[in-house]
């Protein structure tokens, strides 16, 4: 049986970080998650992202993350001292920066005791700090903030903020003290909500399909939470509502209505809607629950938990293809991609229209299922080969919410 309403097993804390992915040969295949082998699904991921990796190198990588739960429960507990962190799927090491060689040395510790290898660089600014200022940055009024438009992400590598500008805007007085300036080069992005049904895919229960009261938008359901009053609380994105009191419903052949949205952001890092559900035949239905692929076959979401450059993440959303064995599974190449607001990017799959507000978890080599973000966004297109797309993390919003585990 799952359980409601439980205190969650990790906790959720956003990392921020870049990590470019090469590019060199023909790509893999798509990975999907179908709720058996978590082991070869990351290998899979890694060979979509990283082609220049041999099978053998691939899941050498994704065995070596069975220290990832100890290592992440660790870094939440001595959270202050985080810097951010990163996977090397080449080298099969984990680097997780830190500002005190205690913090270190702990983590050291749990990779020695799983013979996962850990590296743990000194560094002169936490996340928390890091953030600050990257936050500080999107929402200034500097000639670099005005530039950057809200295009501003934090690279752990080098432990420092980046603004991306678009080149023609490039110009000497942009600079600022602990910030890299770079071009915007992503390519063109859409948001993710469906505006037509007959221009969205068909598809089956997968993170379950949302309506706003108008049936402008079809979107996804993320994940359930509970707020202080014990509410329920269903998230989607915020870019698919038009305000606070909106009415929203979901299903298909069956119409039922779920409740009215309490708040909303769509700026920056932040995409989210969230939705008190007050229909009484939500009261006792299946909560804390990720769908995978096709039909009713669900998996618990075993807590709320944070991206490393290079977890493999996988999307529970509205577009499922029936013939499909799961949910599609991709690298993230940054968690806070300067060129898009700052939110986490996800390389290797391009989602649909009608995914946004759709769940993406991180998938753990034990199999194991963490809430960490909401879809938002991707390239112009659905299922783009090498496509990219773009998610708000839990953590950015919402500090009152339990989120349901089972």
């Amino acid at each position: 049986m799952f359980r409601k309403n439980a205190v969650l097993a990790v906790a959720g804390i956003s990392i921020l970080g870049v990590l470019a992915a090469p590019a060199t040969a023909a790509p893999a295949k798509v990975a999907y998650d179908s709720g058996t082998d978590a082991v070869a699904t990351i290998a899979q991921a890694y060979l979509k992202s990283h082609p220049d990796l041999s099978p053998a190198k691939a899941r050498a990588a994704a065995q070596a993350q069975s220290a990832g739960e100890d290592l992440k429960a660790e870094v939440s507990r001595q959270w202050k001292s985080f810097g951010g962190g990163w996977f090397d799927p080449y080298t099969a090491t984990y680097h997780l920066a830190v500002t005190l060689a205690s913090t270190g040395k702990s983590l050291a510790a749990i990779g020695a005791s799983k013979g996962v290898k850990v590296d743990t660089p000194l560094v002169a600014r936490s996340f928390d700090q890091l953030n600050a200022e990257a936050e500080a940055l999107r929402t200034g009024t500097s000639a670099l903030a005005k530039a950057a438009a809200g295009n501003i992400g934090v690279d752990v590598q080098n432990n420092q903020v980046v603004a991306a500008v678009p080149a023609a805007a490039r110009r000497a007085e942009l600079s600022q003290a602990g910030v890299a300036v770079t071009n915007n080069q992503n390519p063109a992005v859409e948001a993710d909500a469906c505006t037509d049904r007959a221009n969205c895919d068909d598809f089956l229960a997968a993170g379950l399909i949302m309506r706003n009261g108008t049936g402008q938008h079809w979107c996804s359901i993320g994940y359930t939470a509970r707020n202080s009053a014990n509410q329920r609380i269903t998230l989607t994105a915020g870019h698919c509502s038009t305000g606070i009191g909106e009415n929203w419903s979901n299903g298909t052949a069956v119409i039922r209505g779920v409740g009215s949205v309490s708040g909303r952001i769509d700026s920056g890092v932040s995409d989210v809607t969230r939705i008190v559900s007050t229909n009484a035949f939500y009261g006792n239905v299946n909560s804390g629950r990720i769908y995978i692929g096709a039909g009713s076959n669900t998996s618990p979401v075993k807590g709320k938990s944070f991206f490393l450059v290079n977890d493999v993440a996988c999307l529970s959303a509205s577009y499922t293809n029936p013939a499909r064995a799961g949910n599609p599974c991709a690298t993230v190449t940054s968690t806070s991609d300067a060129g898009t607001r700052g939110m986490v990017r996800i390389s290797g799959y391009d989602a649909c229209g009608g995914d946004s507000g759709g769940g993406w978890y991180w998938l753990a080599a034990s199999g194991n299922r963490y809430a960490t973000a909401l879809h938002s966004r991707s390239n112009t297109g659905c299922n783009v080969a090498n496509g990219t797309s773009w998610a708000s993390p839990l953590t950015a919003f919402y500090s009152d919410l339990t989120y349901e585990i089972s």
